[in-house]
């Protein structure tokens, strides 16, 4: 019971969190402006993948081998134990010792190929950092567009540790923040100051409840 109703206050908080957050993802998207070569071989490389992915083919393959890798890493950071992974085109799974929301909802949220591309970015020599942008640009789109794509069918993740709601809020609020960090990394932090746009995403949950509360007088 005490599950319950805690999980039931977790919602609705992420689900305020999550229209916040992709409130001010979008404002900081409709004012930015690329400007360096970085920045358009980020953007370039999503436009690709998007465009591979819609016309021409769906990696679902690596889609499954990064979600299933992903339960896999993230259940060690818990100290979980991998006794067995499975991984096909029409799907896999993952044993591990342990589980809770987090590990199940990870792949939804941890884009692992574009953070995997992003370490090797930061690190990177400045004449390799152009093609490396492109290349986290497409798997940033890979992970956006195949999350995407596993959420139209059944899913049992969204509903193994949590119930569906705070899971699809949960996730769409961890993506937002994921997808700001990433661009700040790649737009540099003069351009995108990731700790102003988490500021805004609070900031913007207390005008809304300004916002409520002003309507609810006004009643």
């Amino acid at each position: 019971m005490l599950k319950k109703i805690l999980y039931g206050i977790f919602t609705a908080v992420f689900v305020v969190l999550s229209f916040s957050a992709a409130l001010q993802l979008g404002n900081l998207v409709r004012g930015y402006t690329a400007s360096s070569y970085r920045e358009l071989a980020f953007f370039a490389g999503f436009a690709l993948y998007l465009v591979i992915h819609f016309l021409l083919y769906r990696p679902v393959f690596a889609h499954v081998m990064a979600h299933e890798l992903t339960h896999m890493l993230w259940g060690a950071v818990f100290g979980a134990k991998t006794k067995s992974i499975y991984v096909s085109k029409d799907g896999g799974k993952v044993l591990i010792s342990k589980s809770n929301f987090l590990i199940s909802l990870a792949p939804y949220f941890f884009p692992l190929y574009a953070l995997f591309a992003l370490g090797i970015y930061a690190i990177a020599r400045d004449e390799h950092q152009v093609w490396l942008a492109g290349v986290v640009g497409a798997a940033l789109a890979f992970h956006i567009a195949l999350t995407i794509f596993s959420l139209t069918t059944s899913q049992t993740d969204l509903k193994e540790d949590s119930n569906i709601v705070f899971s699809l809020a949960f996730v769409l609020f961890m993506n937002m923040i994921v997808i700001a960090f990433i661009l700040s990394v790649i737009a540099g932090p003069k351009k995108v100051e990731f700790p102003h746009y988490l500021m805004s995403v609070f900031t913007g949950v207390a005008d809304m409840g300004k916002w409520v509360i002003n309507m609810f007088n006004k009643i």
